[in-house]
């Protein structure tokens, strides 16, 4: 139960941390604004980019168990655990170290995402959240070995797993969308918008740190 519980907290808290940065929602506030959408319609275009992200992220994850559940043995349960911690303490470097390089080299405050569509193809507000729906068909990569841990202890350990991360992504957006819509929060912020995947990529190394000493 303690274990199930780590790793909900885990996936919960790489996909709200990496879901906000603005590259995620801003493109909702931009469309919520050049429509003059209620906060009840910035809330719904915020569902529909979460719906994309979220899809997508759990159809990857999936997948790549079922590859790698071909490709482990199924004996020395020990060794394949601790093998694995490693495997996510590496993961979260590298992606720690990429986002930093990354970002370290971007002097300017544009934001990181899409801009809001324009053009009568986006008239209908149908139109607009398909749009952002499709904006979300963008996984959140540094969830999948955390998804990949959850699995070692049990399909019900992963679903929780996935659970809190599909509502972390949602509360995530969701929030940041209101919040910006309400002119309570910066577009911008240097932080989340600069190291928001330095902090995912330092989070996944903390879980497989303590799944390395505490397997």
């Amino acid at each position: 139960m303690q274990s199930t519980l780590i790793f909900a907290l885990s996936a919960a808290a790489v996909g709200f941390v990496h879901s906000l940065s603005p590259g995620h929602w801003l493109p909702v506030v931009l469309v919520a604004k050049s429509r003059k959408w209620s906060p009840g319609m910035a809330t719904l275009g915020a569902l529909a980019l979460a719906s994309g992200h979220i899809l997508l992220s759990l159809i990857l994850g999936i997948v790549g168990l079922e590859i790698g559940s071909t490709l482990i043995l199924q004996h020395h349960e020990a060794t394949i655990e601790r093998y694995g911690a490693i495997l996510v303490i590496v993961f979260g470097a590298i992606y720690a170290f990429i986002a930093y390089r990354r970002h370290s080299s971007c002097h300017g405050h544009g934001h990181h995402g899409p801009d809001a569509p324009k053009g009568p193809k986006y008239q209908s507000s149908r139109s607009v959240l398909l749009f952002l729906f499709s904006l979300g068909f963008s996984p959140c990569i540094a969830v999948f070995p955390v998804f990949a841990a959850a699995a070692m202890k049990g399909t019900a350990t992963l679903v929780i797993a996935m659970a809190a991360f599909a509502l972390s992504v949602v509360g995530a957006l969701v929030l940041a969308a209101q919040l910006a819509v309400h002119g309570l929060t910066k577009l911008d912020h240097p932080v989340l918008e600069h190291y928001g995947d330095l902090i995912t990529g330092l989070c996944v190394i903390g879980l497989g740190a303590f799944l390395y000493f505490f397997p």
